[in-house]
């Protein structure tokens, strides 16, 4: 019988202390949890240059996290920064008087799509954010996103056309076509996109037609070759009143 009772009483033990380290264990998670409210940074300041549109979506990605505090390890802050579609890199520290501070590299945007659902960054990869009236100042690309890639690689040979770029069109008709803010339009076709392209870079320099405001086509597809046609006011106002 004493040996029963030594038995229970050490169970009994065994099974308090379990519950004890149970109870400590649900507390920890708790206060854990709500860490976010009791241990919060005294501020946090984000360090780096981007477009506005790149900047308030990072302060809205850690605004929604809500397990970032005092506890958090920076690794885990640097790793779900990077998760955001603007952020190129990130470098995250604690300071001594209860701050965070967050050295961001931000995504430069240099196209926009037609709908609006993403841009394109300087290295021709796709941003999955929202286009913010901020960007409307970019060049649409109007096609198919498997088409993105020639896009890009047709705005890296631009050059000194970049700032001059409007949009990047492309359907399965009549191919690739570039419109710039100075009225010039320059039609590519389907193939040798490249070469077709250079010709033209080629062609603008020796006409001088980066300042022009002429209305003017440039047509391409040919071999070697291309037309060229200026539209005439006239010409405008002919099309016009044959269309009433």
């Amino acid at each position: 019988m004493a040996v029963n009772r030594e038995n229970t009483s050490w169970l009994q033990g065994r099974v308090m202390r379990g519950l004890q380290l149970v109870v400590l264990g649900v507390v920890a998670v708790l206060c854990y949890a709500q860490a976010a409210v009791w241990l919060p940074y005294r501020y946090i300041q984000l360090v780096g240059q981007g477009d506005i549109a790149a900047e308030k979506g990072v302060e809205r990605w850690l605004r929604d996290w809500h397990r970032l505090h005092w506890l958090t390890r920076t690794d885990r802050i640097a790793r779900y920064v990077l998760q955001s579609p603007w952020v190129e890199g990130v470098s995250v520290h604690k300071t001594f008087d209860g701050g965070l501070h967050i050295a961001l590299d931000y995504k430069q945007p240099v196209l926009r799509s037609i709908t609006g659902r993403y841009a394109v960054d300087s290295k021709g990869r796709m941003i999955h954010a929202a286009v913010t009236d901020d960007l409307l100042r970019l060049p649409v690309f109007e096609g198919e996103a498997h088409a993105l890639k020639a896009a890009f690689s047709l705005w890296q040979r631009l050059s000194t056309w970049q700032h001059r770029l409007l949009s990047i069109t492309v359907d399965e008709f009549s191919g690739w076509e570039l419109l710039f803010d100075n009225k010039v339009t320059v039609r590519l076709g389907v193939k040798n996109l490249t070469p077709r392209l250079d010709l033209f870079l080629k062609v603008a320099k020796h006409w001088s037609l980066l300042d022009t405001v002429e209305e003017q086509i440039f047509d391409m597809r040919y071999n070697n070759s291309f037309s060229h046609k200026k539209i005439k006011q006239a010409d405008l106002r002919d099309a016009t009143s044959l269309s009433r």
